[in-house]
């Protein structure tokens, strides 16, 4: 089994999870942060793991309420805060000889980096070994939209699922 797990809080970074679990194929599963519990991810295969970047890095306590008290679009999109941060699931992740792969959702521009890279040392650490370099999905500043995923800029769920392919070719051909 193939797990994606993400931190949304706009839909923007669970839409790109959904669409990476697509590229794996049959039996990879998308969860929040919140759905995947230890006991889920130890006996996976795969764990590729995304958050959107906040302040060039992962969200943070402070900048999670920062986005919560501002509702996105037209309809005023509210963050879901319901599930736990990036760094916190991280945490909990079980060590073993697993492979990995980091994603994030980021703005284009000097700011829009940072999850990735803290995402995959933090996989690493855990004694995970990454099939591919960190990615980013960009998405926009800002919407008039208020309907989840709304930011992520044009191509970014084809090229999603692409790595997903990617990551399942190179996964393949470790076993």
């Amino acid at each position: 089994m193939d797990v994606v797990v993400y931190e949304s809080l706009y839909g923007n970074t669970a839409a790109v999870a959904h669409a990476i679990a697509e590229g794996l194929g049959e039996g990879a599963r998308a969860l929040s942060t919140g759905e995947a519990s230890p006991e889920l991810v130890a006996p996976a295969r795969l764990v590729v793991a995304g958050a959107p970047v906040h302040a060039m890095g992962l969200p943070t306590d402070r900048s999670r309420m920062s986005a919560g008290s501002k509702p996105q679009g037209e309809f005023k999109l509210e963050a879901d805060l319901s599930h736990p941060p990036m760094r916190t699931w991280l945490a909990t992740l079980p060590r073993g000889p697993r492979l990995a792969a980091s994603f994030d959702t980021r703005v284009r521009g000097p700011l829009g980096h940072g999850a990735s890279k803290a995402i995959a040392h933090a996989l690493t650490a855990a004694g995970l070994t990454l099939l591919d370099e960190p990615r980013g999905f960009t998405v926009h500043l800002h919407t008039t939209a208020s309907t989840p995923a709304a930011l992520l800029t044009e191509g970014q769920l084809d090229a999603a699922r692409a790595w997903g392919a990617l990551l399942r070719e190179k996964a393949t051909a470790r076993l």
